[in-house]
C-alpha cells in the first residue's frame, strides 16, 4: 500500500475534526460522542459529500475509503478499537462480575439468546447463509454500556435495584457478545465443518486458559518491574506492548485481536497501575485513535446499499428495537422483578455501540457479508442511541430515584 504523506496527514487531520465536531454537537443535543462520529464520517464520505459534489461538479470530493490514504486511516482506527477494548477491561474489577447476581445473569443470557434467534432467523428467512445470518445475529447481543450508564445516571436511577440490575447485565452481555464476535470470527476465517469449529473451540479455550492464568500472575508483576527504570512512560509502553502481543496472539488463534485487548485490560485492572493507565489510555484513545475507527464506520457506510436490502433492513431494526425489551424484559420477569421494572430493564438494555460496529466490520474485513449489513448496523447504533434516553425517561416515569 502506497500513499504519499501529505494525503495521510490531510486525512487525518479532516478525521479529527470531524470526529470533534459531531461529537461535540453529539454531546450538546444531548447524545453519545458515537452518534455524532458516525454521522460525521457518513457526511464526509461518498454517501453525502461524494454524492452531492459528482450532482453538483460533476466529479466525487469526499474522503475516498478505497484511497491509499483512506485505507491507512482504516488500519489506525483498527489500533484504536483495540485501545478502547483495553480500556474497557481495564474500567471493569474482576470482582464485579462476581458481584453482577443472578438477576444480572438471567437477564443478560435471555437478552443476548432472544436477539440473536431473532437476528439470526430474521437474516435466513431473508436467504442469507447460516454465517451471514450469524453475524447479523450477533450483531444485535452486546448493550453499549456507556450510553445505558450515561441515560440512568441522567435520571438519578443507577444505583436502584433495577439501575443495578442494568448495568450488571450490561457488563455481562457485553462480555458474551465478545465471546460470540470470537466464535464467529474464527468461523469466517476458518472453517465451517465440525472439526474446523472444534478446533476453533479448543483454540479458544487454550488462549483464554493461557492468558488468564499467567496473565493474572505475569502482567502486575512485570509492569512493577518495569516501573523502577527511569524511562518516560515505560509502564504505559510496556502495557501497550502487551495488549499488541497478546492481540497479535488471539489474531493468531481466530479469536479477534479486540478480545486479546480486552483480556489484558481485565488483567492489569488489578495491578496497582490500572488507574493510571487507564487515564493516559483514555487520552491517547479518545485524543487520537478511537475517534478514526468510528468515522471510518461512517466513512466506509453505504446508504444506497440499504435500498438493496429492502424489507430486511426493517426487519432487522425493528428487531434491534425491540429484541432487549423482549428478552431482557422476559429475564426480570424470571428473575421476581415487576411488569413495569421488567419493561425497564428491557428498554434499559437497547442501546448498541462499539460491539456491534466491531463484529460488522471483522464481518466485513473477512468478506462474510456486505455493506449492506454494515449500513444496517450504523443505523442500529444512530437509531439506538437516539432513542433509548427519551424511551429510559418515559419508561422510568414515577420509579424509585437513588438518594
Amino acid at each position: 500500500m502506497e500513499f504519499e504523506a501529505s494525503s495521510v496527514l490531510l486525512y487525518l487531520a479532516v478525521f479529527l475534526i470531524a470526529a470533534k465536531a459531531g461529537g461535540a454537537l453529539s454531546s450538546k443535543l444531548g447524545q453519545p460522542e458515537v452518534f455524532g462520529e458516525l454521522i460525521a464520517g457518513i457526511l464526509i464520505g461518498p454517501s453525502v459529500a461524494g454524492a452531492i459534489t459528482q450532482g453538483l461538479l460533476g466529479f466525487s470530493l469526499c474522503v475516498d475509503p478505497d484511497a491509499p490514504a483512506g485505507q491507512f486511516m482504516a488500519l489506525l482506527g483498527e489500533l484504536g478499537i483495540i485501545i478502547l477494548m483495553f480500556i474497557a477491561g481495564l474500567s471493569i474489577e474482576v470482582e464485579e462480575f462476581r458481584r453482577s447476581g443472578r438477576p444480572s445473569t438471567i437477564v443478560a443470557a435471555s437478552g443476548v439468546a432472544v436477539a440473536f434467534l431473532l437476528g439470526f432467523g430474521a437474516a435466513s428467512f431473508f436467504g442469507w447463509t447460516p454465517l451471514e445470518a450469524g453475524f447479523a445475529g450477533g450483531i444485535l447481543v452486546a448493550t453499549s454500556v456507556g450510553i445505558t450508564v450515561r441515560t440512568l445516571m441522567e435520571i438519578r436511577v443507577l444505583h436502584t435495584k433495577v439501575g443495578l440490575t442494568i448495568l450488571g447485565a450490561a457488563v455481562i452481555d457485553d462480555v458474551l457478545g465478545i465471546i460470540i464476535l470470537s466464535v464467529l470470527s474464527g468461523m469466517a476465517f476458518g472453517s465451517l465443518s465440525f472439526f474446523g469449529i472444534a478446533e476453533i473451540l479448543f483454540l479458544m479455550v487454550v488462549f483464554f486458559v493461557v492468558v488468564l492464568v499467567f496473565g493474572f500472575r505475569v502482567v502486575p508483576r512485570l509492569l512493577s518491574y518495569a516501573s523502577r527504570f527511569a524511562a518516560d512512560e515505560i509502564v504505559l509502553s510496556i502495557a501497550f506492548a502487551i495488549v499488541f502481543l497478546v492481540s497479535a496472539m488471539a489474531e493468531k488463534v481466530r479469536i479477534a485481536a479486540i478480545t486479546g485487548a480486552f483480556l489484558v485490560g481485565l488483567i492489569t485492572s488489578k495491578s496497582q497501575f490500572a488507574d493510571s493507565l487507564r487515564e493516559k489510555a483514555t487520552t491517547v484513545g479518545y485524543g487520537l485513535l478511537i475517534p478514526l475507527f468510528f468515522v471510518n464506520m461512517g466513512v466506509e457506510t453505504n446508504l444506497q446499499a440499504l435500498a438493496s436490502v429492502g424489507f430486511l433492513a426493517v426487519a432487522f431494526l425493528a428487531i434491534a428495537m425491540f429484541d432487549k425489551i423482549v428478552g431482557c424484559g422476559l429475564g426480570a420477569l424470571l428473575s421476581g422483578f415487576s411488569v413495569k421494572d421488567s419493561l425497564r430493564v428491557g428498554v434499559g438494555m437497547m442501546p448498541r455501540a462499539e460491539v456491534a460496529l466491531i463484529m460488522a466490520s471483522i464481518g466485513l474485513k473477512a468478506a462474510v457479508v456486505g455493506q449492506s449489513l454494515l449500513s444496517m448496523t450504523v443505523m442500529v447504533v444512530l437509531l439506538t442511541s437516539l432513542v433509548t434516553p427519551l424511551l429510559v425517561k418515559l419508561a422510568f416515569k414515577g420509579a424509585e430515584k437513588e438518594a
